[in-house]
């Protein structure tokens, strides 16, 4: 019993020696440096969302055609006018390519396109 109680009582002492510190350990203070604070680093936001803009749809008829400004005009269903932009890398399905546009005029469409800046810029266009 006194070996066990012998045993207990040096871990404890090595566990309270161990919590002073490095003062009861005889370290070289001078080699310490202070512990500075440093305020957090907030991560940077981004100016301008990076995200494309997202797709919509709209149906309706297609009406002014303009190849050399590469517009057009969809009435949909509601009578409400939608002015569009399209380019050489808009699909036309249904029709050919974008060069087939012209003598579409009055005829059904389902335009897919984003919209940046308050402009629409048709995507796909399916007659």
């Amino acid at each position: 019993m006194n070996t066990s109680l012998l045993i207990v009582s040096l871990i404890c002492l090595m566990a309270l020696a161990a919590c002073r510190g490095p003062a009861s350990v005889g370290v070289d203070q001078s080699s310490l440096q202070p512990i500075s604070y440093q305020e957090p680093v907030t991560p940077a936001t981004p100016a301008a969302e990076t995200r494309p803009p997202e797709e919509q749809f709209v149906v309706g008829q297609l009406t002014d055609i303009n190849m050399d400004a590469k517009t057009f005009v969809l009435k949909d269903t509601k009578g409400n006018a939608h002015s569009f932009a399209f380019s050489e890398t808009t699909k036309l399905t249904g029709g050919g390519g974008v060069r087939d546009l012209r003598g579409q005029e009055g005829k059904n469409a389902t335009i897919r396109y984003v919209e940046s800046d308050n402009r629409k810029s048709a995507v796909q266009i399916h007659i």
